[in-house]
């Protein structure tokens, strides 16, 4: 009996040996996957570290070029502020050089090429200049420059954007007028009485520069 019974028991241990085989694949099978997913991670890492070690490599052949390209604009600007610094002169500088040039080679001094030189500083709008050298032959009895500094100085005539006063100057006006009339210019004399009758009718109205021309000229022997 007791064989019979062991015989008969064994199906049910069959049974349970069976059950946990198949519990154990089924936990296999599960577990598979989570065994395929870090090779997954693994190779797009990878792949994204590949792409990155080309972009990188385009991006660094590229970079060469537009640092020399910036490097070279930089030289560029900076040579050209130097080349700007070097051509600026200041004012009257070329008519002092031109003045120690004449003193140098001594009388009669060129006066009608000084005059010729003065007039083109003029229109250039160089009149620290153009005073320089016309002051420079009116000192040496050059008629045309003196008119000129009197037409400078004449609130009758005066041109700001010629002169280097800020407003008329009635008395310097009416010295180089007097100075050229003395050296028998006509022209000046006429501007002589053009300023008396300027200052006739300034003096009515209290300007003190006309009635101080009037003085002179009642002075004038």
């Amino acid at each position: 009996m007791a064989r019979a019974d062991g015989a008969a028991g064994n199906p049910p241990a069959a049974d349970g040996c069976l059950s946990q085989k198949n519990h154990m694949s089924e936990l296999n099978e599960s577990a598979a996957p989570t065994r395929q997913n870090p090779l997954i991670w693994i190779s797009l890492i990878v792949a994204g570290l590949i792409l990155f070690v080309f972009v990188s490599g385009d991006r660094d052949d590229s970079m060469p070029g537009k640092i020399e390209t910036a490097t070279e604009t930089e030289s560029e600007i900076e040579t050209s502020g130097n080349i700007e610094r070097s051509l600026l002169v200041p004012p009257g500088m070329r008519a002092r050089q031109y003045i120690e040039q004449l003193r140098d080679a001594g009388k009669p001094y060129p006066l009608a090429e000084v005059h010729a030189k003065a007039q083109k500083h003029l229109a250039e709008g160089s009149l620290a200049d153009a005073h320089l050298l016309y002051f420079f032959a009116a000192r040496e009895d050059h008629l045309p420059s003196i008119l000129v500094l009197g037409e400078m100085s004449d609130p009758t005539r005066f041109r700001a954007e010629d002169s280097l006063l800020d407003h008329a100057d009635v008395i310097q006006a009416y010295k180089w007028y007097e100075k050229a009339a003395a050296l028998g210019d006509a022209v000046a004399a006429e501007r002589i009485d053009g300023l008396e009758q300027w200052a006739s009718d300034a003096s009515q109205a209290e300007n003190p520069h006309a009635r101080q021309l009037l003085l002179n000229l009642e002075r004038k022997p």
